[in-house]
């Protein structure tokens, strides 16, 4: 069972404790936060690129990738048409990249992908520009014919990828890929999260008058066991000055009773008696007068005087007489039988 003095020490760290634990939920409610967030947006970007990925083989002729063995089996014309239509898709989807991969020799190629102003302008022709920094998930997404995802970051931004794996009529492999730049999901999550902290702190606000209150009981409530310890310190002490002084006089008491048990001196036991003249036979064999062994085994002490029937057998004048005088105290001699 807590003590009340227990209790007021663990008062205060069960207060810290319940801030503490309400901190953490907080924190636990924000993080719990981000991540679904976040894993709502991804997964909502991962249904529109993998859709768009989709979608590519639509804007193409269905033998474009049987075709599209080298740099020189696609002609000008039919590439700046597939360009257009790519390009198009990509800007009106919103996507910052949409494109076809093909494979040659271990190696991967643009056969069909969207081209910027900035671009085109950088180069000629894209159609079977060589991919030199692959995603190594790409490649795996080829070989392991298995749809990838991939987040990424380069001198122009971070974004996440699709790498899906098809099949064109004649049986060529390719990977069908769409990128959509995500830096903006890092702002949309720090917004998410900075919402979270003000919703934590508006319920934290709202707590404050039951969490000072809560302290305005605590303290009163410690105020009270304060003077009523006092108060039993005081009565303590008050019981101990009680129980010593009780102590002393009992001491005392027993000290007079001690005292007074050692002057006591009875006689028991069977004494032997002479039954003519009353001796009495010690412990060594003698006789001695019935009030001289009685004055040394006790501590009584005989006067002598003479009972009324003594008085009329010795003394008869005196038979008469109202009053005789007692006799003086001390060990006299008994009168002759």
């Amino acid at each position: 069972m807590v003590s009340k003095r227990q209790f007021a020490f663990s008062a205060p760290i069960l207060l810290v404790l319940c801030l503490l634990i309400y901190a953490l939920a907080v924190a636990g409610y924000a993080v719990w936060s981000y991540r679904e967030h976040k894993a709502a947006l991804l997964a909502e970007i991962d249904s529109g690129l993998l859709q768009a990925s989709r979608s590519l083989k639509y804007l193409l002729a269905p033998d474009f990738h049987d075709r599209a063995l080298d740099q020189d089996s696609i002609g000008k014309e039919e590439e700046l048409r597939n360009r257009k239509l790519v390009t198009d898709f990509g800007v009106e989807s919103g996507f910052k990249w949409v494109y076809t991969l093909a494979e040659k020799d271990g190696a991967f190629f643009f056969s069909a992908p969207s081209v910027s102003e900035e671009e085109a302008k950088e180069l000629d022709t894209w159609y079977f520009y060589p991919y030199e920094d692959v995603p190594d998930e790409f490649v795996r997404a080829f070989r392991e014919n298995r749809t990838v995802y991939v987040d990424y970051t380069d001198q122009w931004g971070t974004f996440r990828s699709v790498a899906l794996p098809q099949q064109s009529p004649g049986g060529r492999r390719y990977l069908a890929c769409a990128d959509r730049e995500i830096g903006d999901i890092d702002r949309l999550l720090r917004h998410n999260l900075l919402h979270s902290a003000i919703v934590a702190l508006y319920f934290l606000l709202a707590g404050l008058p039951f969490i000072l209150l809560l302290v305005r009981i605590y303290r009163v409530h410690t105020a009270d066991l304060k003077q009523l310890n006092a108060e039993l310190r005081a009565h303590k002490d008050n019981l101990e000055i009680q129980v010593r002084e009780r102590t002393a006089d009992l001491r005392k008491e027993t000290e007079r009773l001690q005292e007074a048990l050692a002057n006591v001196r009875t006689l028991s036991g069977l004494i032997p008696i002479c039954a003519s003249c009353k001796k009495i036979r010690d412990d060594k064999g003698y006789w001695s007068q019935l009030e001289l062994y009685i004055q040394q085994h006790s501590d009584a002490l005989f006067s002598h005087g003479l009972c009324p029937e003594c008085v009329e057998k010795l003394y008869p004048e005196f038979a008469n007489a109202d009053d005789l005088p007692p006799a003086a105290p001390g060990p006299e001699a008994p009168p002759p039988a």
